[in-house]
């Protein structure tokens, strides 16, 4: 019977240990997301035109599926100078958006939801 090599076993034992580290990461940044976006869809409804961009961020937390010019997914209002969208941690395969539209004083102007079809 021919012995097992001890350094091959070492290196399959470090691949299984990174390899189930990997995996552990990625799924506890998927719960993460699936627990922002849960947030995002409870507190979605309290959102008021008006409101202060530093409100929403309070409210919402931080926009993770983009920031910046208006009209990335819909077609905006004329006077949107800033867009927050919060999506899907599956989007854009679940196209399911919370859109906040800003106005030049960082005011709300617009907060609606594009669901997916």
């Amino acid at each position: 019977m021919v012995g097992r090599d001890p350094m091959r076993m070492r290196k399959s034992v470090i691949f299984s240990l990174l390899c189930g580290f990997l995996l552990l990461v990625a799924g506890l940044r998927i719960a993460i997301s699936f627990v922002r976006f849960s947030k995002v869809e409870r507190k979605f409804a309290s959102i008021q035109v008006g409101q202060s961009r530093q409100e929403i961020i309070s409210r919402l937390g931080k926009p993770h599926y983009y920031s910046g010019r208006c009209g990335v997914i819909a077609d905006p209002l004329k006077t949107c100078t800033l867009e927050y969208v919060y999506g899907h941690p599956f989007a854009p395969l679940i196209p399911d958006y919370y859109i906040v539209s800003f106005s030049s004083d960082e005011r709300v102007i617009q907060a609606d939801r594009y669901p997916s079809p």
